[in-house]
């Protein structure tokens, strides 16, 4: 067995070979570039700051018959921290982390089969997303998740945040159907040893995505062999998006990410999310409800029983209009919280907001107002919000 570094440096080396040999020309994508500034009042010092929160993927890849992948990401959730100023060069924490490298083979054996050797996270389950790249589905995924609605992330580790139900994240192999099998339909088989949980434990993986004009549904289900459970670790789930009208849409992710057999069965095991929307004119009313799991991607949440609520009434669509505007409102309720001067047990903020995509970039502008619990100061009350969002 290899040990990790050796692992992927091979694997890089595999991926510059396939890029080079195969394609002249490597692309060069920024997948997506995020970033946002905050403004907040620290109870602390008595002072309102902000902060910047810079989000960004970089992909290299080549290759028609054989083709390469290389992922680098970077999230800095205080960048101001990291800048090199007057008194400081600090720039270690500006620079991008390793998050992918794959090779794929097509149509392998002659077959109407994709194989891909990856080393790093791969793809995420139950977002959504993937029905953009493989069927061209116009973008429907919930916007409750991700590092920039969630800053202090998991846990307050801003390094883990909700994308998806689970995720394939480690060294091993992915086998796929081609999409041209099927123009409706793709499944995906994975087996790799699991960073998630660490060297030695074992996971497999069955996915499978279906789609239609108006529907669209993913689900899959998967085990893990590993040390610290002897009779393995099992999830599942399923990913669902309907929309049978010009009126209403329904978008909901449901499943178990994480189940211990020797441990039992709760409702704290369960990933739920519900988003029924509703379109009149020109609004849109999206209500979101968000049950978080006490496991995610394989480690403990120290979430039990938090629930999210969140409404969004929307006048125009961006992606139709190139503006839109509205009201967001998020109730967060985290009955077991361990320190409510960081994470109160219960907080209501309701944002007006406004976006425009100028020059090929979504501006974000809103206003944060803290509900509750009620600042000391009344300017602790607002959270400002500037954000850009851009692909290349």
């Amino acid at each position: 067995m290899f040990k990790r570094a050796p692992a992927r440096s091979i694997v890089l080396f595999a991926v510059m070979v396939a890029a080079g040999s195969i394609s002249y020309a490597a692309d060069v994508v920024v997948e997506s570039l995020q970033l946002v500034t905050h403004g907040d009042y620290d109870s602390s010092s008595d002072l309102f700051t902000a902060s910047t929160q810079l989000y960004y993927q970089l992909d290299i890849k080549g290759g028609d018959k054989f083709a390469g992948l290389l992922r680098l990401q970077f999230l800095n959730g205080a960048i101001e921290g990291s800048l090199p100023t007057s008194t400081s060069t600090a720039t270690a924490a500006l620079s991008p982390q390793f998050e992918t490298a794959a090779v794929t083979a097509k149509d392998t054996f002659g077959l109407p089969l994709d194989a891909t050797y990856f080393v790093g996270y791969l793809d995420a389950f139950g977002s959504g997303d993937d029905f953009v790249p493989l069927f061209g589905a116009a973008p429907f995924a919930t916007t409750l998740r991700g590092p920039m609605v969630y800053p202090n992330g998991i846990d307050n580790n801003p390094n883990r945040y909700y994308d998806g139900i689970h995720a394939a994240n480690g060294t091993g192999f992915r086998l796929a159907t081609s999409p041209r099998l099927s123009s409706n339909f793709v499944s995906y088989l994975y087996v790799y040893q699991d960073s998630d949980i660490g060297a030695g434990s074992w996971s497999s993986d069955l996915r499978g995505l279906l789609n239609f004009d108006r529907i669209k549904l993913e689900v899959f289900t998967g085990a893990t062999a590993t040390p610290g459970a002897a009779d393995g670790i099992y999830r599942g789930g399923l990913m669902f998006f309907a929309a049978p009208g010009d009126v209403g849409e329904f978008y909901a992710q449901m499943g178990v990410p994480h189940w211990d057999p020797l441990g039992g069965f709760s409702i704290d095991d369960v990933y739920f999310l519900f988003e029924p929307r509703i379109n009149f004119g020109v609004a849109n009313l999206a209500l979101t409800v968000f049950y978080h799991p006490a496991w995610y991607r394989q480690q403990p949440t120290n979430e039990d029983g938090a629930l999210d609520a969140a409404l969004n009434l929307r006048f125009g669509r961006l992606a139709r209009d190139g503006v839109q505007g509205g009201l967001q409102g998020l109730l967060e309720f985290r009955p077991l919280t361990t320190d409510p001067t960081i994470t109160p047990p219960l907080s209501v903020i309701a944002s007006p907001y406004y976006s425009a995509i100028a020059g090929g970039i979504e501006w974000d502008f809103k206003l944060g107002l803290q509900l509750f619990p009620v600042p000391a100061e009344w300017y602790g009350i607002l959270e400002p919000f500037i954000g850009l969002k851009t692909s290349f």
